[in-house]
């Protein structure tokens, strides 16, 4: 007994130095491998920040976390990182293995336009992880390439034309009163209350209705898709502010499987509902007041499948994807809407001017009044494409705070060139473009760091007027945000609303005061600075105030 103990014991042993013997091998091979990648980037003189041949960019990496605040968007520290970085003003290489894939950071319009435009560069892998948890699979629009997403995306073209978008105004403006009461509501009791939050709820009401037709009311009570969603996002999103081994809590992981199970069946009835009233209204001919996006997208995936139009149930199939795709728009369609209505509001307090022609275009196009724009709006939805001022405010917050940024995988063969000529290769990285970089940089905007609507309203040749290919929220070329018109409609319907009812302050002060920590505590100047929760969100979920006007 003790021999074959001791025999097991010795075998166990060995297995054991083995397993660690072939994983130290491969660490140290992929180690060499990425640092030879690097070195040879460099040696043709390709811009890197302060590189170590064992470290490569983690040293200067773990310096530089101490120039921002430590909650901030990893987007907005590579901003910064591209004006500090001698000669990384148009795009640079990260080397953090083995944290992350090389990276090929993208700072200026030519390359992001090269990336997403000339050679449409397909989505990365690496994306995966981060959308399929609130997406609940990878097949989704956001991550899939090639004729599987570009037979996607014909599918559900008609559901965000911009036909379509008018068509929810009813949707939106629905939503917008409810939000309206509860801003009502915090101005009467004069309280400290976080925009965020009231927002997302606002806004994930007008996805699921523009969505699936179905008011989930989850700014005035627990809606279970809703809060499965936001409950998700945060899960997400917190493994990134705490310690690597978050990612496999079991108890969060428990979560994010009940989580998905609950969107899944739930969005799976409503799909059940859809058909069900797609069978009915193709046996009348009749048509429905108002078609919700997957009413669309049920009409036109039978026009393609002749034999399934006599079953009585959706197609299995069908159905899953199509949830996934719902789960998709749930995530990104509230969340960036969110964040961009927020800092829209935020900016227009901060510059009065600006909020004082705006509320003078609101009263010329809707009258006197300052609740006016529902009426008309629900008479003449039309009418919102004259607030020609306020979208332009819209594009230069937009500018200043883009919710999300580019994410696209090198190819062999591909390289970017910028103005200065120089050859970047894209083979074996992962391409990011930063928004917020583009949008700030230099060397293609003047006043980069400056709240100036005008810029919008410009003619070419102006000083002023966007360098080509330098806004890119909803990015560009063939993947553009299929969701962009909507978004749109839904900011703008939304501050037609708000800003002649309100006036909203930012409770920052107050809320450091009771919330005392040291640190940095802004980011370009400002205080409602970018974490990542989900999208891009203003820090601490925007303590704010509101009040009547």
């Amino acid at each position: 007994m003790g021999a074959n103990t001791l025999g097991w014991d010795g075998l166990t042993s060995r297995i054991a130095v083995a397993v660690a013997t072939v994983c130290l091998t491969s660490f140290v091979y992929k180690l060499i491998k990425m640092r030879l990648m690097f070195y040879r980037l460099r040696k043709k003189g390709l811009p890197t920040p302060p590189w170590n041949p064992i470290l490569g960019n983690l040293a200067v990496m773990a310096q530089l976390q101490k120039k921002w605040p430590s909650d901030s968007r990893e987007a907005e520290s590579f901003a910064l990182l591209s004006t500090e970085a001698p000669g990384c003003e148009a795009g640079f290489y990260v080397d953090v293995w083995p944290f992350s894939i090389p990276m090929l950071v993208v700072t200026s319009p030519a390359l992001a336009v090269q990336a997403c435009q000339t050679y449409d560069l397909p989505k990365p892998d690496v994306l995966q992880p981060f959308i399929n948890p609130m997406a609940g699979g990878s097949d989704n629009l956001f991550v899939s390439n090639g004729a599987h997403w570009k037979q996607a995306r014909e599918l559900f073209n008609h559901g965000f034309s911009m036909a379509a978008a008018m068509s929810h105004m009813t949707y939106i403006l629905e939503e917008a009163q409810v939000f309206v009461q509860m801003l009502k509501d915090h101005a009467r009791k004069g309280d400290t209350f976080s925009l965020d939050a009231l927002t997302c709820r606002y806004v994930m009401d007008i996805i699921g209705n523009v969505a699936l037709n179905t008011r989930f009311r989850f700014q005035e009570q627990h809606n279970p898709i809703a809060a499965a969603m936001r409950d998700t996002i945060e899960l997400e999103c917190g493994i990134e502010t705490s310690n690597f081994l978050s990612r496999w809590n079991p108890r969060r992981l428990y979560r994010q499987w009940q989580n998905g199970r609950t969107m899944d069946y739930l969005i799976g009835v409503e799909l059940d509902k859809r058909y069900k009233e797609w069978r009915e209204t193709a046996k009348s001919s009749s048509h429905p007041r108002t078609q919700s996006i997957m009413d669309m997208v049920i009409a036109e995936y039978m026009k393609t499948r002749p034999q399934a139009q006599q079953q009585q149930e959706l197609d299995p199939e069908f159905k899953r994807w199509a949830t996934i795709q719902i789960r998709l728009f749930l995530f990104v369609g509230h969340d960036s809407e969110a964040t961009t209505i927020i800092y829209s509001l935020y900016l227009l307090s901060k510059n009065p001017g600006v909020l004082i022609k705006v509320r003078a275009e609101h009263d010329r196009v809707f009258g006197a009044g300052v609740s006016s724009a529902y009426d008309v709006l629900t008479d003449h939805p039309e009418k919102i494409n004259q607030l020609s001022y306020t979208h332009a405010v819209i594009k230069e917050t937009l500018r200043l705070f883009p919710p999300a940024n580019g994410l696209r995988g090198g190819l062999p063969g591909v390289s970017l060139r910028d103005e200065q000529g120089r050859i970047f290769p894209t083979e074996g990285c992962a391409i990011w473009i930063v928004h917020t970089a583009v949008h700030r940089n230099p060397s293609s905007w003047p006043q980069p760091h400056a709240f100036i609507p005008d810029r919008w309203l410009v003619e070419p040749g102006h000083p002023l007027y966007p360098p080509a290919g330098g806004w890119r929220p909803f990015e560009q070329g063939p993947r553009n945000c299929i969701g962009q018109n909507i978004s749109l409609l839904g900011i703008k319907a939304s501050l037609a609303m708000l800003v002649r009812q309100f006036d909203f302050h930012d409770a920052y002060a107050e809320y450091d005061r009771l919330h005392p920590s040291t640190g940095l505590k802004t980011m370009f100047g400002e205080r409602a600075y970018m974490i990542q929760k989900g999208a891009g969100h203003p820090a601490q979920g925007f303590p704010c105030k509101v009040t009547l006007r």
